[in-house]
C-alpha cells in the first residue's frame, strides 16, 4: 500500500486473509436433516430474550409519556 497523503495511516507489511470463525462440519442424520435441535434452542431463547426487553422497554418508555402528558 502506498501512503498519498501524509495523514494516512500507515498498513501493516502482513498480508493476512480474513479468518473464519465457525463450527465445525454439522452432523447429517440418515434422513439428510442437519439441523441441530440445540442450536435452534438457543437461538429461540436468545430472540425470547430480545423481545422482552425490548418490550419492557417500550411499555416503560409508554408509561414515561403517559405520565408527562398527564394522564397517569
Amino acid at each position: 500500500m502506498a501512503g498519498t497523503s501524509p495523514a494516512h495511516l500507515q498498513g501493516s507489511s502482513a498480508q493476512r486473509g480474513f479468518e473464519t470463525q465457525g463450527k465445525g462440519a454439522y452432523e447429517v442424520r440418515p434422513s439428510g436433516n442437519a439441523v441441530s435441535l440445540e442450536d435452534e434452542m438457543i437461538k429461540v431463547a436468545a430472540n425470547q430474550m430480545d423481545y422482552q426487553a425490548a418490550a419492557a422497554l417500550y411499555s416503560r418508555s409508554l408509561a414515561l409519556i403517559k405520565t408527562a402528558l398527564g394522564k397517569r
